[in-house]
């Protein structure tokens, strides 16, 4: 891009939510020498399509955390105008930040690195974080260490300037500033996890009989019950535990037999979730009187809790030893991809917030990258490389058909919840509790006009 002096001359527009983050961006701009056009509006999308030109790059500053609509939204605008974006969502940490990047936008939480972000894609710098940091004082190594990689002969170096900012320096290009070392390192980290934004599309599993499911799902809006949920899962070869529904007692007393002790005995019913209500299961039950007596007491207290509630029984199904419990949600996204949302289904889990968005398909490399993102993520894979590995194959195989479930029928399903998904010790996993959310696609279809017959 040409250069004037040690500014660009084509201003780079960034979109501001509001006139005092255009005011703060404006004056921020001079420590990158950006020429930039701050532009206020409240939505992002379809201001950049309309300020866009190919090839450039353009920055978005919000003081808020954009949904997960909105920026599938701005990343389609971004694919269709063939412009990067570089974005900060003030304040914002965690899965959403994380879901932006996997959009294959440079998602940051503050301006300062969002304008670094800018200053790189505006230079057009190929895999800045592979720049040599030796040329700089040991402090701004430490800061920048783990946001670089191993640089090749004739990469280009980061050095300081008279200033406190840092400059990135290449073979005949003009020195592109960069700020300061902490601001490059987070613009660095959101740069390479944008880059690693690409999907395969979503794979198709062989055998399913679709009438088979729609004969499940087809009907108003509703949440199926664990039982109806777990029916339509099943052409999808998801690992369901073994399980009877049980509508008596003694009936649960015998398949609990059969099964083999010990047995968990579990509400089915589509009004009341064991996930809300966790007296609902009991685990670990070691006999037929024992199943018994679970069975009166577990029906007695769903009908004390909600006595219009639709209680089909109890299941009874083997017990595992899990080392973790997962709460996993798919919902359809553009583009024939599916969202992901993974959290901790025990109850320190849920308390610390431990969560993460990401679209499906993952490959096991990209899922890795993702799980890292959960402070409790070394509970779910194994230190050896050989378990681990085993064990990431298998939580990508689940999602991937769980995604594939949901890409097949995304015209009816809104939702599928897995709570929880258990990952047991042996490293293989159990769908233990599922929840099919349907859409209004039957009432949808009953408003439209018949064709006519010929």
């Amino acid at each position: 891009m040409p250069t004037s002096g040690d500014r660009l001359t084509q201003p780079l527009t960034v979109l501001c939510s509001d006139a005092d983050l255009a005011v703060d961006c404006a004056r921020a701009s001079g420590d990158f020498a950006l020429a930039l056009a701050p532009e206020v509006t409240e939505d992002f999308a379809s201001s950049l399509s309309r300020v866009a030109s190919a090839g450039s790059a353009l920055g978005v500053l919000s003081d808020r955390e954009l949904s997960s609509h909105e920026l599938w939204a701005l990343a389609e605008a971004a694919d269709e105008a063939g412009v990067r974006v570089a974005l900060a969502m003030l304040g914002t940490r965690g899965p959403r930040m994380g879901l932006a990047c996997d959009l294959g936008l440079v998602a940051v939480s503050e301006l300062r690195p969002m304008l670094s972000a800018l200053a790189l894609l505006s230079g057009g710098v190929q895999a800045p974080w592979t720049a040599s940091p030796r040329r700089l004082p040991g402090i701004d190594r430490g800061r920048l260490r783990r946001a670089l990689e191993p640089s090749s002969e004739g990469a280009a170096s980061l050095t300081r300037d008279d200033g406190a900012r840092l400059v990135l320096r290449r073979r005949g290009v003009r020195p592109l500033p960069v700020g300061e070392a902490l601001d490059l390192a987070a613009a660095l980290s959101a740069l390479a996890a944008a880059d690693d934004a690409q999907r395969a599309p979503m794979p198709s599993v062989q055998g399913v009989e679709r009438e088979r499911i729609v004969e499940l799902i087809f009907g108003p809006p509703r949440a199926l019950s664990d039982p109806s949920s777990k029916a339509a899962l099943e052409p999808y070869d998801l690992p369901l535990p073994l399980e009877e529904l049980c509508t008596s007692a003694s009936r649960a007393a015998s398949e609990a037999g059969r099964i083999g002790f010990p047995v968990r005995v579990s509400l089915a019913s589509p009004d009341l979730r064991t996930w809300d209500h966790s007296d609902l299961t009991a685990d670990g039950v070691t006999s037929a009187s024992h199943v018994r007596d679970v069975f009166r007491q577990i029906m007695a207290l769903a009908q004390t809790r909600r006595p219009d509630a639709r209680l089909l029984g109890v299941t009874v199904s083997a017990t595992q030893t899990d080392k973790a419990l997962l709460d996993v949600r798919v919902r359809p996204a553009p583009g024939g991809h599916a969202l992901l949302e993974l959290s901790f289904a025990d109850p320190h889990g849920a308390a610390t917030g431990d969560r993460l968005e990401t679209l499906l398909p993952l490959s096991s490399g990209q899922l890795e990258r993702a799980l890292g993102r959960l402070r409790g993520a070394s509970l779910l894979l194994s230190r050896t490389s050989a378990q681990r590995r085993a064990e990431l194959l298998a939580l990508r195989d689940v999602l991937t058909r769980l995604g594939a479930f949901v890409h097949d029928h995304r015209d009816a399903i809104v939702c599928v919840r897995i709570t929880p998904l258990a990952v047991l010790v042996t490293g293989e996993l159990e769908l233990r509790e599922a929840c099919v959310e349907v859409g209004d696609v039957f009432v949808r279809s009953l408003a439209e006009p018949a064709r006519p017959t010929h």
